[in-house]
């Protein structure tokens, strides 16, 4: 029996729900991979990739060891390489793996505050080459969280990473030569909350997004200390010349870096708000772009907001009408957040919004509209929908594979994990579970 199902994506360290509902199919192999760490769920994100004729997969093992794997594409035999690094209990600390267009693998991760760990390969696809480099442009590496690939539509990469701590930080945008196999950037901050009084650092909102007109986007809030009750303003800005400048929605060039003095402000919410840092930003064919957050309403309610530009402001819609007040505040990862609005614009061109969260009713949900209904519709009536009525979700869904694969298939790595559990060693650990790679068919 055809099984539709919902795709879960870890990105940045963040708990994500894929933008929109992927129907992958019919299952066709389940294949054990090896037993990973499952005491916290450092495991999944951006860990699964392939090109044209092998997969490769990242990801912690059940002594904390960080491991690659690969296969040939079609087979079920891994090869294993294991690097010289070891994870703690910090759930930040996860792998990103990525390909170039020369065909070296890289490495990042496992770093929270701390000095930048990266490795690329000496041959491409060949992970026993796996070298330690552990250098970018060489500034502002000593203490790196939140590594963020995008890979752009002409195959370039720009990584952007913070550097600093939660309170205190920066936001830098380093690109990467194949030619030179060297990473540049301008060697200073885009986004900054350091040395200013008070600190601050900015959560960017799911990191930085690509229009259809290689315009880059990004939205954000501020953070003044590491307690995520301390979250304030919703911001924006936007380069059409691949982060090198950034201006505000008006077209208004930011003088860099950019700060909450100087930032575009979408939203201006105090702390202590119910402002969750994972929101979304997702942009239409026109360029416009869309951000959704959590924050409490004037009632002291966790509700779901868009804002977006129009007529020349930032126009703010409340799309729910829940009557839940979720306080949350403290460090490190918390193990239940608030509704986040997770956004996608439709192939037709609708704007799509799904939220799950066991305290509100009901605790799976989507919202579905025009940019017309958007800005037209009085706020708390958009309907909610089921997010997949014709089947469940996948479980323990760690990471959907980037890359091409035979036949229009979909690939996920599917393993089984303890929450998180604020960055901290849990009294009973969790032991190890199987990681597994599941093929699908990816037929409607």
């Amino acid at each position: 029996m055809r099984k539709k199902i919902m795709m879960m994506i870890l990105i940045s360290g963040l708990f994500l729900f894929c933008s929109d509902p992927i129907d992958a199919g019919e299952i066709l192999r389940k294949i054990p991979v090896a037993e990973g760490l499952a005491s916290h769920p450092v495991n999944g994100g951006r860990c699964l990739i392939s090109d044209d004729a092998y997969q490769y997969l990242a990801f912690y093992d059940g002594d904390h060891r960080l491991t690659v794997t690969k296969r040939k594409l079609g087979e079920t035999q891994w090869e294993f390489a294991k690097l010289p690094e070891t994870v703690g209990w910090d759930t930040h600390n996860k792998v990103i793996l990525f390909l170039d267009r020369v065909g070296n693998l890289h490495l990042t991760g496992n770093m929270h505050c701390a000095p930048l760990k990266y490795y690329r390969t000496e041959t491409p696809g060949d992970i026993q080459t796996f070298k330690g480099l552990h250098k970018w442009q060489g500034k502002y590496e000593e203490r790196v969280t939140y590594p963020n690939l995008l890979q752009l539509r002409d195959g370039a990469l720009l990584m952007m990473y913070r550097y600093g701590g939660s309170g205190n930080g920066m936001r830098l945008l380093v690109r990467y030569n194949e030619d030179t196999q060297e990473w540049t950037g301008s060697g200073d901050s885009f986004i900054s909350g350091m040395n200013r009084e008070p600190t601050c650092n900015a959560y960017p909102f799911g990191g930085i997004v690509e229009d259809e007109n290689g315009v880059l986007h990004i939205a954000w809030c501020w953070r003044e200390t590491p307690d995520v009750e301390t979250n304030y303003d919703i911001c924006y800005a936007k380069s059409d010349d691949q982060g090198v400048t950034w201006k505000r929605w008006d077209g208004h060039t930011h003088e860099l870096p950019i700060r909450p003095e100087t930032a575009d402000v979408v939203d201006d919410i105090e702390q202590k708000r119910g402002l969750m840092n994972g929101g979304s930003i997702v942009v239409d064919q026109n360029g416009i772009p869309y951000i959704g957050y959590t924050r409490f309403d004037e009632k002291g309610n966790n509700q779901l907001y868009v804002a977006t530009p129009d007529e020349g402001t930032w126009k703010i819609v409340r799309i729910s009408n829940f009557d839940v007040r979720f306080w949350f505040e403290g460090r490190g990862t918390i193990p239940e957040s608030p509704p986040i609005p997770h956004l996608s614009i439709r192939s037709d061109g609708k704007i799509r919004a799904g939220y799950s969260n066991s305290r509100i009713t009901p605790q799976k949900g989507v919202m579905t509209f025009t940019r017309e209904q958007l800005v037209t519709m009085t706020p708390g009536t958009f309907p909610i929908e089921p997010p997949d009525p014709s089947g469940p979700s996948i479980p323990n869904l760690r990471a959907t594979n980037i890359g091409p694969l035979p036949d229009g298939q979909v690939h996920y790595m599917q393993q089984e994990t303890a929450p998180p559990n604020r960055d901290r060693k849990p009294e009973n650990p969790k032991t190890p579970t199987m990681i597994y790679l599941v093929e699908t068919d990816g037929k409607n």
